[in-house]
C-alpha cells in the first residue's frame, strides 16, 4: 500500500479506535475523505450508533466531496435502516474512489455495499489496515458470527464501577443478582439488573440480543468461573487471534 494510502487509513482507524465502546450496536466506523491530497472530511460512528462515520465525513467535506477518496474502515451500508445507505450517499456526493479495511459481514451488506458503489463506477479497494481494524472490530464480527458478545476478564474490581475503555459493558457479580453496567450515552440506562444465578449461555445470548458486542468482567469476579466454557469456546475462525486481545 502506498505511504499516501497508509497515511490516511491511520487516520481512519485512529478515529474508529476513539468510538470504541460507545457505539454499539453497530461497529465503531472511521472514514477520512481526501481530495488532491488535502483531508476535507473527517467523521466516526457517532454515540449510539448513528450517524454512520460516512455520512459525518460526507456533511463536512460537502461540495468538496465531488472527486475525492474516501478512506473507511468497514464496507460502506446498503441498506435501509434508521437512515437511508451509506453507499448510495457516497454515490451522490461524486465520491471516485473508496478504500475499505474489510467487508461488512452482517448479512444485510456482506459485500452488497462495494457492489453497488462499482456498478456505479466507484474504484473499489478492500484491504488497507484490515489487521488493525478487525482488532477494533472484534466484537461486532463475534456478534455477527455467534449472537454473543466477546467477553474479556483483566484488572481486578473498580470500587467506582468504572468500563475499561473499549468495552460496552461490565458485569459485576452481587449479592443474588448480576449488575449490567453500560456506558452512560443517554441512549441506553446507565445500569441494570440481571437475575443471578443464570445459565452462561442464556446470559450470553441475552446480551447478544440487546446488541452489546464487547464486555467485561473484573478479574476474580464469580461470574468468571460460570462464563469460563463459554469464554473459552468464543473464538471463532474468522477472526485472527490478535482481534481477541482487548484493552483491560
Amino acid at each position: 500500500m502506498p505511504d499516501e494510502h497508509r497515511h490516511w487509513m491511520a487516520q481512519a482507524i485512529g478515529l474508529a479506535r476513539d468510538m470504541q465502546g460507545w457505539v454499539w450496536p453497530n461497529p465503531a466506523v472511521g472514514c477520512v475523505i481526501v481530495r488532491d491530497g488535502v483531508c476535507v472530511g473527517r467523521g466516526q460512528t457517532q454515540i449510539g450508533g448513528r450517524p454512520h462515520a460516512e455520512r459525518v465525513a460526507l456533511d463536512a467535506a460537502g461540495a468538496q466531496a465531488r472527486g475525492s477518496t474516501l478512506y473507511v474502515t468497514l464496507e460502506p451500508c446498503c441498506h435501509y435502516g434508521k437512515t437511508p445507505p451509506c453507499a448510495d450517499a457516497i454515490i451522490e456526493a461524486g465520491v471516485t474512489h473508496v478504500h475499505a479495511s474489510l467487508q461488512d459481514p452482517d448479512p444485510r451488506v456482506n459485500g452488497g455495499g462495494f457492489r453497488k458503489l462499482r456498478e456505479a463506477g466507484v474504484t473499489v479497494t478492500v484491504g488497507p489496515g484490515a489487521a488493525e481494524a478487525q482488532v477494533i472490530m472484534a466484537g461486532f464480527f463475534h456478534r455477527i458470527a455467534t449472537g454473543r458478545p466477546l467477553v474479556s476478564t483483566g484488572s481486578a474490581f473498580d470500587a467506582h464501577e468504572s468500563i475499561p475503555d473499549g468495552f460496552d459493558a461490565m458485569l459485576i457479580s452481587k449479592a443474588g443478582h448480576i449488575k449490567l453496567v453500560l456506558r452512560a450515552s443517554g441512549h441506553h440506562p446507565a445500569a441494570e439488573t440481571l437475575p443471578h444465578p443464570c445459565n452462561a449461555d442464556d446470559l450470553l445470548d441475552q446480551l447478544g440480543r440487546r446488541g452489546l458486542t464487547t464486555v467485561f468482567i473484573p478479574g476474580g469476579d464469580p461470574l468468571l468461573l460460570l462464563l469460563a466454557p463459554a469464554i473459552e469456546a468464543q473464538r471463532h475462525p474468522s477472526l485472527p487471534a490478535s482481534a481477541y486481545i482487548m484493552r483491560p
